[in-house]
């Protein structure tokens, strides 16, 4: 027994054997961006998330804010740690120009107030229980936003880049067993996080992550266009050497080949701002807008709509003879009772904003 000898793959297998289920590192799916890469991910998400914020303040009618990116290497077990209770996750596939998928991560909070605004309301006293409705609402406004994204990413290529409709889901985080994330391929991932801030009304965080080739291929997009001077990782500084001398002692030294004169400054007068001519505004004035006529409005409860049929009354909170509401682009400007003119409804104003309270109400 003393004179038998183990080889070394033999080794090697009993050392597999005994240590199933340690992977073996594969250089493959090793997560390796360059710091360029890095900066390179952190200026496209600025530039596309810029016109993503233009477009979603359009589709509110309130200012929206996203911060610079914040851009980092990290592993999907520490994303998970991260989030506890529900999260929204937007799941956003890359048809043209660039393939893959990356997914955002949203605050109930946040998807809430979104919704409620693009359902009409104000974003004000929102719950955050979200339902199927506020879900397809928020999936049309991240195909807005992405939509606007991804056409300033085509701009930067000079290619077109596309993507197919966002895929919206609520995932709760308490149970460990859940599917995220749903398009990596490994463990190594990206992580893109900005803040996003609507209005006065809410501000959370928003992160976007991404797999490791995807972020590489997004990167390529910036890094491509570079100079090949400015894509080498280390250059040599240029050093310059220069005989110390005092600032005094150069100023000396300079001969002036003019003479030198004091400087003289003519006087400045106050002057008034010429005011704005009103005729500008006819520029405006054939811009069509929307105008409707709000009888009441009532709230009822998901049963009591599915129970609604023909024949059945819903009533308003309008008392009979009361005004109804006129209203511009969903602005209330004036009130007006209910006529009728020939065979149709008519309504005759009675109370009505002025022209610049009318003006300052469709802002």
């Amino acid at each position: 027994m003393d004179n038998e000898k183990l080889s070394q793959e033999e080794i090697n297998a009993l050392l597999e054997a005994a240590n199933p289920s340690e992977p073996k590192d594969d250089p493959q799916n090793a997560l390796s961006l360059s710091e360029m890469e890095k900066d390179a991910i952190g200026e496209l998400g600025n530039i596309s998330m810029g016109s993503a914020a233009t477009a979603i303040s359009t589709l509110l009618g309130k200012k929206v804010d996203i911060t610079t990116p914040l851009v980092k290497e990290t592993t999907v077990s520490n994303v998970r740690e991260i989030f506890s209770n529900e999260k929204v996750v937007v799941r956003v596939d890359y048809s043209k120009g660039l393939s893959g998928t990356n997914a955002f991560v949203l605050e109930p909070r946040m998807v809430a107030i979104v919704a409620d605004i693009m359902m009409g309301g104000n974003g004000e006293n929102v719950k955050d229980d979200l339902d199927e409705i506020k879900l397809s609402a928020v999936g049309e406004a991240m195909n807005q936003m992405m939509g606007s994204a991804a056409t300033a990413l085509s701009e930067i290529i000079k290619d077109q880049v596309d993507i197919t409709p966002p895929k919206v889901e609520i995932m709760d985080f308490k149970n460990k067993n859940v599917e995220f994330p749903p398009v990596y391929e490994g463990e190594e991932a990206v992580e893109v996080r900005f803040k996003m801030k609507v209005d006065n009304l809410v501000e959370g965080d928003m992160m976007q992550l991404m797999s490791p080739s995807f972020a590489k291929k997004f990167a390529k997009f910036l890094t491509d266009t570079l100079p090949s001077e400015i894509k080498k990782e280390e250059s040599t500084p240029l050093i310059v050497e220069k005989e110390k001398v005092s600032a005094h002692e150069e100023m000396s030294n300079l001969k002036p080949s003019q003479p030198v004169k004091k400087a003289e400054f003519q006087e400045l007068k106050e002057e008034s701002a010429t005011p704005i001519s009103s005729n500008k505004l006819e520029a405006l004035l054939d811009i069509p807008l929307d105008v409707s006529v709000e009888l009441g409005r009532t709230s009822m409860t998901l049963k009591q709509v599915l129970d609604l049929g023909s024949g059945s009354l819903v009533e308003l909170d309008k008392l009979t003879g009361e005004p109804v509401d006129i209203l511009v682009n969903g602005k209330a400007i004036a009130e007006g009772e209910v006529v009728v003119i020939g065979e149709n409804f008519g309504i005759r104003i009675t109370k009505i904003l002025s022209k610049k309270e009318r003006l300052y109400s469709l802002k």
